[in-house]
């Protein structure tokens, strides 16, 4: 197999990663209205397509454990992975303004333009609230500002592990 252009079976790697995400997630939690599923589910659908293009083949054919081994490696070496998908500069940058950014509707691209972005500091006494993170519901490191990327490669990691568990019963 050739290796596909960034953007090329994008809507596989969401997919393939939602399936991988839900495995460690209540399934009313497995919604757009939450935060930390989009945030995981976006972190490895990056993930997923970095290696499928790395590796010349489809995002069905990345191992789960190659998956793991990278979100293991934390959020320095997630954002190297993303470079080929979304360029140097979006990888390493925070809160990047999507006016200063070619192609910034292209899905890996903006889906990496929200999982770099920060937010709001609220002190945990002041009870954070939906509005506060784009309309969505948040658990993970609730009133945190950290971008996702920077925040969840754990969480990452422990939904692949959960999925490769469930493969295995």
């Amino acid at each position: 197999m050739t290796a596909a252009a960034p953007g090329a079976g994008w809507e596989r790697a969401v997919a393939r990663a939602g399936e991988i995400a839900a495995a460690d997630r209540q399934p009313a939690l497995c919604t757009d209205r939450h935060w930390d599923w989009v945030a995981i589910r976006g972190l490895l659908a990056v993930v997923l397509q970095a290696l499928a293009a790395q590796g010349r083949r489809s995002v069905d054919d990345v191992p789960l454990e190659e998956v793991l081994q990278h979100c293991d490696r934390g959020p320095e070496h997630l954002r190297g992975l993303a470079v080929p998908l979304v360029g140097e500069r979006l990888a390493y940058a925070l809160d990047t303004d999507p006016g200063t950014v070619e192609h910034p509707a292209d899905p890996p691209i903006s889906t990496w333009l929200w999982l770099t972005r920060t937010w709001p500091r609220v002190p945990w006494a002041d009870a954070p609230g939906p509005a506060q993170y784009d309309g969505m519901l948040r658990g993970i490191s609730l009133g945190h500002p950290g971008a996702a990327v920077d925040v969840l490669p754990g969480w990452a990691a422990r939904a692949v592990a959960a999925s490769m568990a469930d493969s295995s019963s």
